[in-house]
């Protein structure tokens, strides 16, 4: 049986996450994915309500997997959302598209490999859940 209390709460901060969740510091993955979803207090708080009692790394990281796909369902940016915001910061759209951390060398690579927004989207609409990398391998090697 899973216990959960988080849900008391109200005002979340992404450290007070890290530590409730006892997130190690070496986990890049649950912490980027913390801070690319989570970011306002009601997506904080509707995340921590589903945090059993002392959990494990892996039901963080389920969750936030869970959480994720969630989001770009219920909450996905529109595709001209997504151009107009690529041309402005290209990191930023390709983060809040694809709803997870994205570096700038995945922008490097689409220069590199000839990858268009217009290909992303058609990967989008093809996968709604696909990541980014992913995304760019697949218009790469066609």
């Amino acid at each position: 049986m899973i216990i959960y209390y988080f849900d008391q709460k109200q005002d979340w901060t992404l450290d007070e996450i890290y530590v409730a969740c006892e997130v190690p510091k070496k986990a890049l993955n649950i912490i980027h994915g913390i801070e690319v979803l989570l970011t306002t207090q009601e997506l904080r708080q509707q995340f921590m309500a589903r945090v059993p009692i002392y959990p494990t790394s892996i039901q963080v990281f389920t969750l936030l997997k869970q959480f994720r796909r969630e989001q770009l369902e219920m909450n996905p940016m529109s595709d001209e959302n997504f151009k107009d915001t690529f041309l402005l910061n290209p990191v930023k759209a390709l983060t809040q598209y694809f709803k997870e951390q994205v570096s700038p060398i995945c922008v490097e690579r689409m220069r590199t490999y000839g990858v268009t927004i217009e290909h992303l989207i058609e990967q989008r609409k093809l996968n709604r859940y696909i990541h980014v990398v992913r995304a760019i391998s697949n218009v790469s090697h066609n």
